[in-house]
């Protein structure tokens, strides 16, 4: 095994392990993590068998192993840009009925303030 072998699994390891910790505890952090794994799986299998990797592109009709590469990079690309933009809608819908919230609940106690206040006064 070549050196430059051994740094690139490496890199694909530490990736997926900071990218594993990093996610939030949801409902699909399972799923996530089986993803990951799979990654890791794929890319230390082409990291050591790089022609595996051109015959694989050869059966999908591409003619080089980093050309598919490149095109899985490119739909990863596109699919953590749109995951980004979701998620981004998410948490300012959530930020928003939070304000919301406290609006409503600021409004009350200021009423039932000045409701106080008048009560005391009369």
């Amino acid at each position: 095994m070549q050196l430059i072998q051994v740094l690139l699994i490496l890199g694909v390891v530490i990736v997926a392990v900071l990218a594993i910790r990093a996610l939030p505890g949801d409902r699909s952090l399972a799923l996530k993590r089986i993803i990951a794994l799979l990654f890791v799986a794929a890319a230390v299998f082409a990291i050591i068998f790089p022609n595996a990797l051109t015959q694989v592109a050869h059966f999908f009709g591409v003619g080089r192993g980093t050309d598919l590469l490149l095109y899985l990079l490119v739909i990863m690309t596109l699919f953590f840009a749109v995951s980004t933009i979701r998620a981004k809608a998410r948490s300012d819908a959530r930020v928003t009925d939070l304000a919301r919230a406290v609006a409503l609940f600021e409004a009350r106690v200021v009423e039932a303030e000045a409701k106080r206040s008048a009560d005391s006064s009369e």
